[in-house]
């Protein structure tokens, strides 16, 4: 648990620093139900700058050990690390983990161009709203983004997607879109891009 016995051993330059980071990642940390010595030993492998022995040993604790499974903060930093250090796990993590801070993982994943991770967090959790967006604006795929639409049928995602559609010259998809939504707010920007592509007008209007 001493934290600078911990930096010693961690050096690059120790010989036994490969064996004793297996050691402790297979059988020291496993069976453990200690908080500080977890909290310890995460520490000192970050300080020492280890993100691939990291996630083996967050793995190890957030995913086989059922006493901090439900960890909050364990279950971020290895979703965390692994956006830092190995994108492939990350996928992973977000479908088999519950009890992570969603909302702030998914802008992470955002900022680091994991656009179908920060689409699956959002989806997962129910945030349907923030999950169409990223289709749209990020993936940038409207007929995925329509898929979505049909499967939710959320008034609050067809009116994003209605508005995307718009924003596309897609004017006959975009006012089924509205109707779908039951949106009269964006009324007058419809009948601005329907009257200029001169035409679906009577069929909003009537449907309206």
């Amino acid at each position: 648990k001493d934290p600078a016995l911990w930096e010693q051993v961690l050096r690059e330059d120790n010989q036994y620093r490969r064996p004793l980071i297996d050691q402790v990642i297979q059988t020291a940390l496993a069976e453990t139900q200690d908080p500080e010595e977890i909290s310890v030993t995460v520490k000192a492998f970050m300080t020492a700058d280890l993100p691939n022995n990291l996630i083996e040993l967050l793995e190890k604790i957030v995913i086989d050990n059922s006493v901090f499974s439900e960890h909050r903060n364990l279950q971020n930093l290895l979703i965390l690390t692994a956006i830092k250090a190995d994108r492939s796990r990350v996928m992973d993590y977000i479908n088999r983990l519950e009890n992570y801070d969603a909302p702030d993982i998914a802008n992470i994943a955002i900022s680091n161009q994991l656009f179908e991770e920060a689409f699956s967090i959002y989806k997962k959790f129910g945030v349907t709203t923030s999950a169409i967006q990223v289709l749209i604006d990020h993936i940038k795929n409207l007929d995925r983004a329509y898929e979505f639409a049909e499967r939710c049928n959320e008034p609050g995602v067809w009116s994003l997607l209605a508005n995307a559609q718009i924003r596309q010259g897609l004017v006959k998809e975009a006012i089924d879109s509205f109707i779908k939504a039951d949106d009269p707010t964006s009324y007058l920007e419809v009948v601005n891009v329907a009257t200029q592509n001169g035409k679906y007008m009577t069929q909003f209007s009537c449907q309206s």
